[in-house]
């Protein structure tokens, strides 16, 4: 008879999976793209094509080009971050997450594989570093530092080595691979940030926000559109950084370079933060800067909605725009002074691009006296409208210096704003909600200023999850508990005034005091009659409180409908206002209540409810 666990399994080819690098200033780590953008990915590297494939990815937010192996950022200036097509993972001792090999070292181990259907394990593979993998079984592979020669192969080197464990395929090893996102965009919605480069606790970029604040959205739409998107009827909402902050402290308007020749040299931190974040503040109130940052905001707006445009050319949705902080206060400011489009543009069929023809290439460059980079602009196909779409970055690879290319970027997209529409085809879509947490400190209600005659309460957010937290539920059933028993009282009151003014049984008086035993008795009565009276206006008072508070229009600011929306604190916050006071100024970015609010009211609008998912 054949011994079956004697025989070797089949060799079978290892899938790969597609990773990108992203570094910090103390940290590296690689994430998995979803499993349809590695496919798509594998495809292409599967391709003979000799020119270099590039493959949109991540919502189209990101290209990756397959040969060279680096991805890129589409909306937003950021380096490009190295791609990585992955089959085999290393993990050390003090590792919690397993890392992939690089492609040639992944190429080497599977070529041992072989022993697989050889059934010949303990086989040794030696790198150019003097690094060592050693094929102990199936289950048990190891790699292990160089600590000199040995002479032994089969045997396993000293545990002073702290090998580390090897795994073949992603499928045997514990990473989350990202859902894949809807092709189709709903909505598409614009997020501007406050004061200062980082937009949290955690001190991270607008850009690493709005990637957050984006999951958060998908992660709400599988869990509580979970039907709508199976059937088709929805896809998902595109959320888009628009930074200005970069445009204020880069090189073309010398803010930063003024500010440090009169900042003291003193707790230069604190200094530099302030610097760079306080006096935006400042800056905005500035008549000139003030006009920069307005300019950058609208400029950057429509940029991306140009590229936007571009790559999903079937759009048909329409664009919101969210502020944080100051950055509401500057969208207001844009929204309310907008200029009307120009006579001869009304004309113009919305699926025509626009394109900046007052001036040509050649003119603008003369007019800057930049007319010596004409032919390496011209080399490269560039006109002023794709100018308008470059960064900073792309002339810099075309070998342009920096102030040259500060002075045609700024110039140009300054015409790009004054000229330039978003197409009839879009319309903007203004909810002008005001949403806070209660504890922010910068935080202000609005309702109080439309509505002056009624004291409205803000409207509470609901939990994402379908209920209120414990601690708000038990303040409630407190409240509730107190009026109660109020209304007990009052009852038991008005129980005993109706007992005190019910009239005695009738008695004939006596003939000598008749006259005064009927008026006393008359007193009595009327006495009794005026507390019953004060007893049924106490208890209608009471009721009175009971009763929930009609519904309010609040004017045509919102379409009637309700203006100041509350966050609901967390329990732990509860305890002490003034501790969470800067978190709850930050907290929105990842609030999974701020976004599920925002996917509510834009598929309201569609006509699309959502379900409350099953706790």
């Amino acid at each position: 008879m054949l011994d079956m666990e004697s025989v070797p399994a089949p060799y079978q080819e290892v899938q790969p999976h597609w990773f990108f690098c992203r570094r910090s200033d103390d940290n590296t780590s690689w994430l998995p793209f979803s499993r349809e953008d590695s496919d798509k990915l594998e495809n292409a590297c599967n391709t003979d094509q000799e020119d270099e494939v590039v493959i949109a990815v991540e919502g189209e937010r990101y290209d990756v080009h397959v040969k060279e192996r680096k991805r890129y950022a589409v909306y937003w200036e950021q380096g490009p971050t190295e791609v990585r097509r992955c089959t085999w993972f290393y993990k050390g001792d003090k590792d919690t997450i397993f890392l992939p090999y690089p492609e040639d070292v992944s190429k080497s181990l599977e070529a041992y594989m072989i022993a697989v259907t050889l059934n010949e394990w303990k086989r040794k593979l030696e790198f150019s570093n003097g690094e060592t993998v050693i094929l102990h079984n199936p289950k048990l592979i190891m790699q292990y530092q160089p600590i000199g020669l040995q002479d032994d192969w089969v045997s396993s080197p000293s545990e002073q080595t702290r090998p580390q464990t090897v795994k073949r395929g992603v499928n045997n090893i514990s990473v989350e691979i990202p859902d894949g996102e809807p092709e189709k965009v709903d909505h598409l919605v614009f997020m501007v940030h406050g004061i200062g480069p980082a937009c949290d606790l955690r001190f991270r970029s607008i850009i690493q926000c709005v990637n957050d604040f984006r999951s958060a959205s998908l992660s709400l739409l599988a869990s509580h559109y979970k039907h709508a998107q199976q059937d088709g009827q929805i896809g998902r909402v595109e959320f888009l950084p628009v930074n200005w902050h970069n445009a204020l402290h880069g090189d073309a308007t010398g803010v930063d370079e003024d500010i440090q020749r009169i900042t003291l040299p003193s707790i230069s931190r604190l200094r530099h933060f302030t610097n760079d974040t306080l006096l935006d503040l400042f800056f905005y109130n500035s008549p000139t800067y003030c006009q920069t940052i307005v300019d950058t905001v609208a400029s950057e707006i429509n940029k991306l909605h140009t590229l936007f445009k571009q790559r999903h050319s079937e759009f048909k949705g329409a664009v919101s725009v969210v502020g944080h902080s100051l950055g509401s206060l500057i969208l207001f400011d844009l929204l309310t002074n907008q200029r009307t489009g120009s006579k001869d543009r009304e004309g113009v069929p919305s699926g025509e691009p626009f394109r900046l023809n007052c001036d040509t290439l050649q003119q603008t460059l003369t007019r800057l006296g930049l007319e010596q980079y004409l032919d390496t602009l011209q080399a490269e196909n560039l006109d002023l409208e794709s100018l308008a779409l470059c960064q900073d970055t792309d002339l810099k690879d075309l070998g342009i210096p920096l102030g040259p290319r500060k002075k045609i970027l700024n110039y140009v997209r300054r015409k790009w704003l004054s000229e330039v529409r978003p197409p009839k085809t879009v319309y903007w879509v203004f909810f002008f909600y005001n949403i806070y947490h209660p504890y922010d400190p910068v935080a202000y209600r609005l309702e109080p200023m439309i509505v002056t005659e009624v004291d409205l309460e803000p409207m509470l957010i609901p939990h994402h999850k379908g209920r209120k937290r414990m601690h708000l539920e038990l303040k409630d059933s407190l409240t509730r508990m107190g009026m109660d028993l109020k209304n007990n009282v009052w009852g038991l009151l008005r129980t005993a005034c109706q007992s005190f003014a019910r009239p005695p049984v009738a008695a004939l008086p006596s003939v000598d005091d008749g006259d005064t035993t009927i008026k006393r008795d008359l007193q009595e009565r009327h006495s009794r009659k005026n507390i019953l009276i004060l007893c049924e206006e106490a208890e209608s008072s009471v009721s009175a409180g009971q009763t929930e508070q009609p519904e309010i229009k609040v004017g045509m600011l919102n379409g009637g409908r309700r203006i100041d929306y509350v966050l609901q604190e967390k329990p732990i916050e509860s305890f002490n206002e003034y501790l969470f006071a800067i978190q709850s100024h930050l907290c929105y970015w990842e609030s999974e209540d701020t976004a599920l609010l925002l996917l509510k009211e834009i598929y309201d609008k569609q006509g699309v409810a959502f379900e409350q998912p099953q706790q």
